[in-house]
């Protein structure tokens, strides 16, 4: 792990563990009264960036390996991420029996800030490699990719079809006393320019908000009467939904589903994490009110059964979540604000990304190593890295070095410009070549191979299949 990391998940650690505080009672004084989480388009945005920037330099350079890099990063933060959620609903009964929901809902949302490892953890070597063959991998990526396309472009077709539908006979809301609650509420809220809509739909059959852009926000109303306590409610709760951005932490989750898409578990966690964007947006409603509202709040959901497909907010409540959420409205409890195990979690979440890593093919030591016939090439330097840097080495028999390097399994490793420096006593090796200079780093279990007669000098990364026998290699060197 390098300083690096640990600096950068510590300050991120610190600053979420802060939101978390600074929104547990929420703001008094200046300044809006809800704060959005987090910027939720962080990660969907940044791999989207990187596909299109790393296909047109893909393109203009030749080079195929950019794609492979950025397809491993992608593995590796998505398989993090699928497992960590897999652990975050295994333990959230006990979490939401302790912490508040606020802190539960900021636990589904702080790996959307995975991107930063980009910079900092992908050049590192990977601890552990999952080798895989190569043969298939070509075809397992382009169904992959093909999922990914099709669950995200679903999600958002669905998202795009019921707005549409929803709207379709919508009009901005008219009725005097219903907005004035709603100047009321804005008003309290302390959002200065209203930026939402407030409309009323046939079609709607409970209180929602939806829209991803504040310019394409609408708070929707259904057709029926509420009285003004129960609109002060409403309000409420979905100016909640959207100062905190929930319709967009919707869009991050969903995101995640589309690029997990083959894990059934990362279903079932997407579910649990709405679940908990609204028990955080309860708690924030509840936190103001007296008992007698308290029941009126819990009598309004009882009351509301809606349709809130797409990346939407709304005041009703799954099956599942409908009696968790009536008992934290009635007897709310005194948990703990979780924010310091919101920022211990966002730590070693970061410094452990990259740590798994994704290998192909199964080739040999000759084919991938050494060009041309064996026997044509010939050692011209070494240099063994131990308790000092650097030390020159002479080989005792360069046959059975060059045997011993030609018979190793090995598989590419996606990160080419992943940074060995972590792994202990290298050793580096210089081979001429007919094609010329070739050098070679061996590591604990990966050999890193730069061939000066590519177009794009670079290093190529392999993970040993069983590791490399040091004590063999140990045998052949004087030192």
């Amino acid at each position: 792990m390098n300083g690096l990391a640990n600096l950068t998940a510590l300050v991120f650690g610190g600053l979420f563990a802060w939101m978390v505080i600074a929104r547990s009672g929420e703001q008094e004084g200046r300044g809006r009264k809800y704060l959005p989480y987090l910027n939720s388009g962080v990660l969907p945005s940044y791999v989207i960036m990187m596909l299109v920037l790393n296909g047109m330099y893909a393109g203009w350079e030749g080079d195929s390996q950019v794609w492979t890099g950025l397809v491993g990063w992608m593995f590796e933060v998505f398989l993090q991420v699928s497992l960590y959620f897999l652990l975050l609903a295994l333990v959230l009964p006990l979490l939401r029996r302790y912490i508040r929901a606020g802190a539960c809902a900021m636990l589904w949302i702080i790996p959307n800030y995975l991107y930063l490892t980009y910079s900092t953890n992908r050049h590192t070597m990977p601890r552990w490699v999952i080798p895989l063959p190569g043969g298939w991998l070509e075809a397992a990526g382009v169904i992959w990719l093909a999922g990914m396309l099709a669950v995200l472009g679903w999600k958002i077709v669905a998202h795009l079809r019921f707005r549409r539908w929803l709207l379709r006979e919508a009009e901005p809301v008219s009725d005097p006393e219903v907005l004035s609650v709603w100047e009321e509420t804005v008003e309290w809220a302390r959002i200065k320019r209203m930026r939402y809509r407030l409309v009323i739909s046939p079609q709607a059959t409970t209180p929602m908000s939806i829209g991803l852009l504040w310019t394409s926000t609408r708070v929707v109303l259904p057709q029926r009467h509420y009285t003004p306590e129960e609109l002060k409610l409403i309000f409420r709760h979905e100016l909640v939904h959207i100062s905190r951005e929930d319709a967009g932490n919707k869009f991050f989750l969903a995101f995640c589903t589309a690029v997990c898409w083959f894990n059934p578990l990362m279903w079932l966690a997407v579910r649990r994490s709405s679940e908990d964007l609204e028990l955080s947006c309860d708690e924030t409603v509840l936190s103001e009110l007296e008992e007698g509202e308290r029941r009126q709040y819990a009598q309004l959901i009882l009351r509301t059964a809606g349709d809130s497909r797409g990346f939407t907010t709304c005041l009703s409540a799954s099956a599942t979540a409908l009696r968790y959420r009536l008992r934290s409205i009635m007897k709310p409890g005194r948990k703990l604000p979780g924010a310091l195990l919101v920022g211990v979690i966002f730590f070693p979440l970061y410094v452990t990304c990259g740590q798994v890593g994704l290998a192909y093919g199964a080739g040999t030591g000759q084919a991938d190593l050494f060009p041309g016939e064996a026997g044509t090439v010939s050692l011209t330097e070494a240099t063994w890295t131990g308790e000092r840097p650097y030390v020159p080495v002479s080989c005792r028999d360069e046959g059975a070095l060059e045997d011993y390097l030609s018979s190793l399994t090995l598989y590419r490793l996606f990160r080419d410009d992943a940074d060995s420096s972590a792994q202990d006593q290298p050793l580096l090796l210089t081979y001429d070549t007919p094609k010329g200079p070739l050098s070679m780093t061996l590591w604990r279990n990966y050999v890193t191979v730069m061939p000066s007669w590519e177009e794009i000098t670079q290093w190529h990364n392999y993970y040993v299949s069983g590791g490399l026998d040091w004590e063999r290699l140990g045998q052949l060197f004087d030192r």
